[in-house]
């Protein structure tokens, strides 16, 4: 993300913008991903290509107007996107996930049946980036391809709902190390071995987490330094790579409202049209 910000001639200025970082963070993860048959070489070069950059990473990390990036989740603006086609899980009665993962489900690094949402932004009213997904959506970042229009809907969560905050990749290691289940953990994706160098390793049982706790959130301070980040003790070794933005994955429902927001702009469309500088 800093690479391409210095190359497009962003400053720290420019990426205090919310909409700015969030949409740069997908631009980045574009060319990360995992399926481009070079994502460890460009892992690799990015990071060469960020030291001589650390005055600009420092400005930005310590500039409070970011505090966001690590900040606990923000009850009061959840967004939840769906679009026309997508599988219509209403999110005041999501049923809590029950006995051991599908395959998949550790794969994938989310539960089968989910709602997940993405943490508003402090943005203008006529910003089409409002949230983290709706920054994968510009740029195209994911395997969801939504019928537009896509709905928006707010999400107010409960006061007393419990959150797991992923804010590093030891935070998803030790979700992982506390709730995995060794007997029934398939082994790591060959696939994704092989064309990525990435060992994801086993998934928490989310069944199991449910028993502590509501919702997942990875912070987007969480996205930018423990994705694709290899975490390892002496029982278990984990990478966190199939979360691609800022977001919330429930395991039961904890809202208290949710609004339709048919007022927003809609989500962005076309992949790569929407740019901030």
């Amino acid at each position: 993300m800093f690479v391409l910000a210095d190359r497009l001639g962003l400053n720290a200025e420019r990426l205090a913008e919310p909409a700015t970082s969030t949409a740069m963070a997908s631009t980045a993860l574009l060319d990360l991903e995992p399926w481009t048959g070079d994502a460890a070489a460009n892992r690799a070069r990015v990071l060469a290509l960020v030291q001589p950059l650390r005055g600009l990473v420092t400005a930005v990390v310590t500039d409070l107007r970011n505090a966001w990036w690590s900040a606990p989740l923000d009850r009061g603006g959840q967004l939840l996107l769906t679009g026309r086609g997508d599988p219509q899980r209403d999110p005041m009665h999501l049923q809590a996930p029950h006995g051991p993962n599908g395959a998949w489900e550790t794969y994938a690094q989310k539960p089968a049946k989910n709602v997940a949402t993405s943490t508003e932004l402090p943005v203008a009213r006529d910003e089409p980036i409002r949230s983290g997904a709706h920054a994968g959506l510009s740029c195209g970042i994911s395997d969801w391809d939504p019928v537009y229009p896509v709905r928006q809907v707010r999400l107010q969560v409960s006061s007393t709902a419990r959150v797991y905050e992923v804010d590093s990749a030891a935070a998803w290691h030790s979700l992982v190390q506390r709730y995995w289940d060794p007997a029934a953990h398939p082994g790591s994706d060959g696939n994704l071995r092989d064309a990525a160098g990435i060992d994801n390793g086993p998934a928490p049982t989310w069944s199991a987490v449910a028993g502590d706790y509501d919702g997942i959130h990875l912070t987007f301070a969480g996205l930018l330094t423990g994705l694709y980040v290899p975490h390892t003790t002496a029982k278990v070794s984990t990478t966190l790579w199939a979360w691609n933005w800022e977001r919330t994955y429930w395991l039961r429902s904890v809202f208290t409202t949710a609004t339709i927001l048919d007022d927003l702009p809609q989500a962005p469309q076309d992949p790569g049209h929407y740019r901030p500088w």
